[in-house]
């Protein structure tokens, strides 16, 4: 287990449900086997008020987090710091699903493995009266200088981590159950071994030969043993398990082409557990027009067809979030559009209008392509590992080499896909080359 890495996470919100409440501070260590190797903690402003018994637990005030970054302005962090690691935390699912439905008001999907400090400690500390983090690090002995802050909660855990590992055998089957776990009735043992620890997408199917679901993930063989897990709880997955008596895959070595081929997979076959994924709309365009006096604004308007997919968004709030976004990296935090013409009026004055237009010209294209047609190469190094290619914004064709070998695989593009490739490239550094005709096949120029 000294090469297993881990996100360790905890979070302090407004209240115990996603919906409705916020994140107001963060915490991640990550961690390589026993050893700290990067921490990261900040409070977050969760454009909420903060209710008064939050603050009297946390002493965290409404005061403190006003110039606190918002979500959006941590998102890419929290990505960088958990890319490739289990995300750990003392009853994980509170945290994680608080982080992920942040992520998806910002149109992303945010999707880690999972591993429970409370579930480990049920069952390799037997015997205690709480598992409560406060309780059992009480008498364990470990302190806590910072109770019910996100830093001081993340240490404890991971003080606890290390008493529950030093029970454990130092083997990575004895944490994930993956040499031990049982499979459904119809399910070849053989099969199950040979699935790789890699990215790609897989498929479930019933003795029948029908197909059951479709899903991707950085680790197949990992993902199919959480399917397999002896102790689901959600009626829906215990069904599926009972059904599954084959597994096939697609090794997709990125994330980003598997995610565009998992959706288009899903809609293509439209399995029986999968939820159906309804064609999203984007009503809403972002565009930058200048007003009567000569200075860019940016604004939303109904979407006439004419926006470039990357400035789509799905509704009239979504478009005022995008468009608070861009101006925070214009101009800095603020509270209101009162305190933020003002800071705008600043500038303009410090640097000129037309500087000031350059500068808000950049930021609104900023990660975002100004063509249509494109591709995104999965190594700017060598293209032959592979390619995206985008025709008028949407992904039309995904090249991959996989031990030395291409494939293609033709995609039917929706708004759905869409969103996820333009969600993904302005969260994650992409190497894009513009397409200069669109029929040619030669890519030309660097973006």
């Amino acid at each position: 287990m000294e090469n297993d890495k881990y996100s360790l996470i905890d979070i302090e919100t407004t209240g115990s449900f996603k919906h409705g409440q916020k994140i107001i501070e963060i915490a991640i260590i990550n961690i390589d086997g026993n050893r700290i190797v990067d921490e990261f903690t900040t409070l977050v402003n969760p454009e909420i008020r903060i209710p008064q018994f939050i603050t009297n637990l946390t002493g965290i005030t409404n005061e403190e987090v006003l110039r606190a970054p918002r979500f959006f302005e941590v998102a890419k962090k929290i990505i960088e710091m958990t890319e490739g690691r289990v995300f750990l935390a003392h009853n994980v699912f509170f945290d994680f699903n608080f982080i992920k439905y942040e992520f998806s008001e910002l149109g992303y999907s945010f999707n880690r493995s999972k591993l429970c400090t409370v579930q480990l400690a049920r069952k390799f500390l037997p015997g205690f009266k709480s598992y409560s983090l406060g309780k059992i690090c009480h008498d364990l002995g470990i302190e806590n200088s910072a109770r019910h802050r996100a830093l001081g909660d993340a240490y404890a855990t991971f003080e606890l981590f290390k008493v529950i590992k030093s029970k454990m055998d130092d083997s990575v089957s004895e944490l994930s159950g993956e040499n031990k776990i049982p499979l459904p009735p119809m399910m070849r043992r053989e099969e199950f071994e040979s699935l790789p620890p890699k990215v790609g997408v897989y498929y479930f199917y019933d003795d029948a030969g029908q197909m059951l679901y479709i899903g991707k993930s950085r680790n197949i063989k990992r993902r199919v043993t959480q399917h397999l897990n002896p102790n689901l709880k959600k009626r829906k997955d215990i069904q599926l398990k009972s059904l599954i008596a084959k597994v096939e895959f697609v090794l997709i070595p990125n994330e980003l082409a598997a995610l565009l081929f998992e959706c288009h997979e899903i809609k293509k076959n439209r399995p029986a557990f999968n939820k159906a994924l309804k064609r999203r709309k984007f009503p809403y365009g972002l565009e930058l027009k200048k007003n009567s006096t000569g200075v860019f604004e940016i604004i939303s308007k109904h979407n006439d067809g004419s926006y470039h997919p990357a400035f789509l968004v799905k509704s009239k709030r979504m478009a005022l979030l995008r468009i608070d976004s861009l101006y925070t990296g214009l101009v800095g935090p603020f509270l209101n559009e009162f305190e933020r013409n003002e800071k705008i009026e600043l500038l303009i004055k410090k640097i000129g209008q037309e500087n000031f237009n350059k500068l808000i010209e950049k930021i609104f294209y900023q990660r975002v392509p100004r063509f249509k047609n494109f591709y995104i190469y999965f190594n700017a190094k060598d293209p032959k590992d592979g390619f995206i290619k985008i025709l008028d914004g949407s992904p039309e064709e995904i090249q991959i080499n996989i031990e030395g070998e291409s494939s293609i695989f033709r995609l039917n593009s929706d708004p759905e896909m869409v969103s996820i490739l333009y969600s993904y490239i302005k969260l994650k550094s992409c190497h894009l080359v513009e397409i200069a005709h669109r029929n040619s096949s030669t890519p030309v120029g660097d973006s």
